[in-house]
């Protein structure tokens, strides 16, 4: 809404008040003007409609009469051209009063025909008269009928022409309802039809004899009437004055019953009379008596119209007289109202501004009195009210600058320095340890698997997990130290004036201790540990920057040794951290380069002493760098994202490779490929797996997943069913590094699991190591409870086979057996197990 406002609101900006009043004074004015500009002109279109109207009935009045006399004319003369010489004599007189009838149209076409657009039908219909003159005498009966009749059309027409043009047929006054439709539409049919029943009869009695075809044209004829006499009774019974249908109630009783009565006479002395017996002058003298009705019923309504449209003119002016007198008094009103609110508004604005100048040049006892009680007096009270608190605010400002300057230095979590104040601390230490010519160490801290507390019990757990660190944290150095919260879990510390190494590592021993300690969160008891790296000034650095990047590298390589350690900087570490920029550069491009290539690492049966299966590892065969490990580049494939890619990749080749061993005559055995947690939570990670046993033609059983502890305890419900959807498949299924992760064990029971595998590090040491030896062996004898297979990995003495093979685990892997190969090795490797398990003391 105020993106829409901003051009008008910039404009109002940069206009003094009194161009804002102008400006809105004119466009409140405009609107008034228009609104009445809209309602005269409709005032005036509806006038012009209601003269256009008087027009066309002034006119078509006049042609009435002209339509009337023709009709007589055509009857007169069709008796006398049947032998009738009374109506001879009439003829004469009957055409001087058409010529002085078609002398009057021609005197109104002259003045309203522009206007009604007829000046070119009225010269046809003169024309066709003078014709009609010239050439009368000299034609038939029928023939003249015709030519009069057409004539009567041509004028009818006329007629129409003019209701329409001038609006008669669409009037839309209620008063007049239907008045139009008897006027326009009903009695000039009526009426023409009537005339022409009256000369065909006229005719047809004179002669003394009826053809056919005057037989046909008479019913058809009076049926005509006959229904125009219905719909005129109807019409005249929906006319909306009720004093309208009384007034012509008589004329129009008058009509019909003379018009039925001539109708009957024809029918009787013509159609249904053999022979003839109708008196023509008696008949023609019927005919004129009930179009005389009918012209009686028109002439009667054409007043009631004209007044109608008189009153109805009368009352238009009058609104355009009342529309014109309320613009004014409006426009006056609005003005007075608008000058009024000019003047209290810029007298109240100049009383605020006055005020405002002398509190600005600092006289704080000015105050202001307004008569005003708009809004603009709660303006003058806040102004009164923000004059008694400017010199408290002005006491305030100072605390306030100093919380603000707290703020931008101090974490808002842990209330630890943040990076800003680090900066200024850890310069001001350099200069110090330069002047007294000591020692300073940067420690780098980094909670190791932070992101996963977050992730499974929420980011509240998290920060109150953060706070409790960073307490312990300050607990563990001396007051003249800095422990700064670099950002998420990261932590930095500045040990100024220490005597060397041995402090530096005492401290990061102490930090070490501080957090193994458990925090207790409501129901949750969390373990926590950390990396720290340590540069040393100025060995490691003579600025702030490089010691801080020396001690973030060294921090990296302590996470790279097993976490939960602290490692001091050396030049090799950043050798190795530009090696591992160029891992993550050359990690993009190395899947579409093919330089990935897959190890197996054999596994060893202990109740058969033959191998039984491999693990699939990959390796990266780098083109400078050569064979690089897993361990330098799965992080960073993660990270990246490209551990999914890569995945399939390894699963798909894994299956193809054992399916290709198979295919050679090689015993059958287990392929085990690890699965991440990324790969595993995909929704279409089953459908890779059943793809990848398809396109290889690998069966199901001889395929094993490996997943974590840490990925299993994270299984949602829908990870749940594609678990058992892989194990439906035939797959088996094996928990990594089994014991490392979390304690809890249930997922043993409600997941489908196949093999447990004990992770090296309760290996290494056994049998010597009483602690890594009993868990080994309840893993072991859990695993046998549970009907599990259970696999040791790491086995590289014979003392750890003789002791596992003793506790009765089912299979091993390690250096002993074999170290990882490439295919084609492996396959060797096969070849010879057997001279290869006795060599270390398996069965053969």
């Amino acid at each position: 809404m105020r993106g829409l406002l901003y051009p008008a609101v910039a404009l109002m900006n940069r206009l003094t008040y009194v161009k804002k009043f102008m400006l809105i004074g004119v466009l409140v004015v405009l609107p008034v003007l228009l609104s009445v500009n809209l309602l005269f002109t409709g005032i005036n279109k509806q006038i012009e409609a209601t003269e256009k109207e008087r027009c066309g009935v002034a006119y078509n009045l006049a042609v009435r009469d002209l339509m009337e006399l023709l009709q007589q004319h055509r009857g007169m003369f069709n008796a006398y051209q049947s032998g009738s010489k009374h109506f001879g004599e009439l003829l004469d007189q009957q055409r001087k009063l058409i010529i002085d009838a078609i002398e009057q149209v021609d005197q109104v076409d002259r003045q309203l025909g522009e206007r009604l657009e007829t000046t070119e039908q009225w010269e046809e219909i003169q024309n066709d008269w003078n014709s009609l003159l010239g050439r009368s005498e000299k034609l038939g009966q029928q023939a003249n009928f015709a030519i009069h009749t057409d004539l009567i059309e041509k004028i009818l027409h006329l007629y129409m022409h003019v209701a329409d043009v001038s609006g008669l047929k669409l009037d839309p006054g209620t008063d007049s309802y239907m008045l139009m439709s008897v006027l326009v539409e009903k009695l000039p049919v009526i009426i023409e039809t009537t005339g022409q029943i009256r000369g065909i009869g006229t005719g047809v009695a004179v002669a003394g004899k009826l053809d056919i075809e005057d037989n046909l044209r008479l019913i058809t004829l009076t049926g005509t009437l006959e229904g125009d006499l219905i719909d005129l009774g109807r019409y005249s019974e929906r006319m909306a004055s009720a004093e309208l249908q009384s007034q012509l109630l008589t004329l129009r009783t008058s009509h019909q019953f003379r018009t039925y009565s001539f109708i009957t006479d024809v029918r009787q002395q013509l159609l249904y009379s053999e022979p003839l017996e109708a008196d023509p002058e008696k008949l023609y003298a019927q005919g004129t008596d009930a179009i005389k009705a009918a012209y009686d019923l028109y002439d009667a309504q054409v007043p009631m119209l004209n007044e109608l449209l008189a009153e109805r003119l009368e009352s238009l002016q009058r609104q355009k007289q009342m529309v014109l007198g309320l613009a004014i008094i409006a426009t006056v009103v609005i003005l007075y109202l608008f000058v009024a609110f000019y003047e209290s508004m810029t007298r109240t604005i100049l009383t605020l501004k006055e005020a405002s100048t002398k509190l600005a040049a600092g006289e704080l006892t000015t105050r202001v009195q307004l008569h005003s009680q708009d809004e603009l007096q709660e303006v003058g009270m806040f102004f009164n009210q923000m004059a008694d608190s400017f010199s408290q605010m002005m006491q305030e400002r100072k605390r306030y600058e100093e919380q603000i300057v707290y703020q931008a230095h101090y974490d808002p979590l842990t209330g630890l320095p943040n990076r800003a104040l680090l900066a200024d601390r850890l310069a001001l230490a350099i200069t110090e340890s330069i002047r007294r010519d000591q020692s300073l160490a940067v420690m780098f801290l980094d909670l190791d698997r932070f992101k996963l507390i977050n992730d499974t019990l929420g980011h509240d757990v998290g920060d109150t997990l953060l706070v409790r660190i960073s307490e312990r944290l300050v607990e563990c150095v001396r007051g003249e130290d800095t422990v700064c919260r670099m950002g998420g879990d990261e932590f930095l510390f500045v040990l100024p004036n220490i005597g060397g190494v041995e402090h530096a590592r005492e401290t990061a021993e102490r930090i070490s201790e501080a957090l193994t300690a458990p925090v207790q969160i409501d129901q949750h008891k969390l373990y926590i540990s950390g990396s720290i790296g340590i540069s040393m000034f100025p060995g490691d650095g003579t600025d702030s920057g490089e010691l801080i990047k020396n001690a973030d590298t060294a921090m990296y390589a302590a996470k790279n040794l097993g976490r939960g350690c602290y490692r001091f900087f050396d030049q090799h570490m950043n050798e190795k951290a530009g090696q591992m920029l160029q891992i993550e550069t050359s990690l993009r491009r190395a899947l579409e380069r093919e330089e990935f290539t897959l190890y197996y690492q054999p596994k060893l049966d202990l109740v058969t002493g033959v191998v039984c299966g491999a693990e699939a590892l990959v390796r990266w065969n780098h083109p400078t760098l050569g064979l690089v490990p897993p361990s330098d580049f799965i992080p960073v494939a993660e990270e990246l994202g490209l551990i999914i890619p890569l995945g399939e990749w390894v699963l798909r080749t894994a299956c193809k490779q054992n399916k290709a061993w198979q295919d050679a005559g090689l015993a059958p055995l287990r392929i085990s490929v690890n699965i991440t947690s990324a790969q595993f939570q995909r929704e279409d990670f089953y459908r890779t797996v059943a793809s990848a046993l398809e396109e290889s033609g690998l069966e199901a059983g001889w395929l094993e997943l490996e997943l974590t502890e840490s990925v299993v305890m994270n299984i949602s419900a829908k990870a749940s069913v594609r678990l058992k959807q892989l194990k439906e498949l035939g797959i088996c299924l094996a928990i990594d590094d089994f014991g490392t992760g979390f304690s809890s064990l249930s997922y043993l029971k409600h997941f489908p699991i196949d093999t447990l595998k004990i992770d090296r590090s309760f290996i290494k040491d056994i049998p010597g190591a009483p602690k890594d030896t009993a868990i080994t062996k309840t893993i072991i004898a859990l695993g046998r409870r549970l009907g599990l297979r259970v696999v040791a990995e790491g086995v590289e003495t014979k003392e750890q086979l003789a002791f596992l093979a003793s506790r009765q685990c089912n299979e091993v892997q390690g250096y002993l057996l074999s170290k990882p190969l490439p295919a084609d090795e492996l396959a060797s490797f096969l070849e010879g197990q057997e001279s290869i398990a006795i060599a270390i003391g398996g069965k053969g």
